[in-house]
């Protein structure tokens, strides 16, 4: 049986984007916050380093699950289209909250969302 797509592409992603996320953290921090003072931004720096441990979390998780069990990774498919939603939700509620409206959210939006359609084409 073929091997499903999203089982290569999702964790590649999330593991790109939680190493930057990790190493360089001013990248994304930037374009999300506006803060002034050295300690707010040391503090919110942290936090963004803290996402991208949680993205590389769910890169070597998805990955591990398809290692360990591609009948187990199938059965899961439902679980992942929640979980892409939940993310694009996240990324809609942070563009309409944060003042600057950082593009980046939009895009990285239309990336989960383009993933839950990969998820929902391995359904069939």
């Amino acid at each position: 049986m073929k091997s499903p797509v999203s089982s290569k592409i999702v964790p590649i992603f999330y593991l790109l984007i939680g190493l930057i996320f990790l190493c360089f953290p001013q990248i994304p921090h930037k374009d999300i916050t506006n803060v002034d003072n050295i300690i707010g931004e040391e503090v919110s720096l942290v936090f963004t380093r803290e996402i991208g441990v949680l993205f590389i979390v769910i890169a070597i998780l998805i990955r591990q699950i398809y290692s360990t069990s591609e009948s187990v990774y199938r059965l899961m498919n439902t679980t992942f289209l929640v979980v892409m939603i939940l993310l694009s939700s996240i990324s809609i509620l942070m563009y309409f909250l944060i003042p600057s409206h950082p593009l980046q959210l939009i895009v990285t939006t239309l990336i989960n969302i383009a993933f839950f359609f990969v998820y929902l084409w391995e359904r069939k």
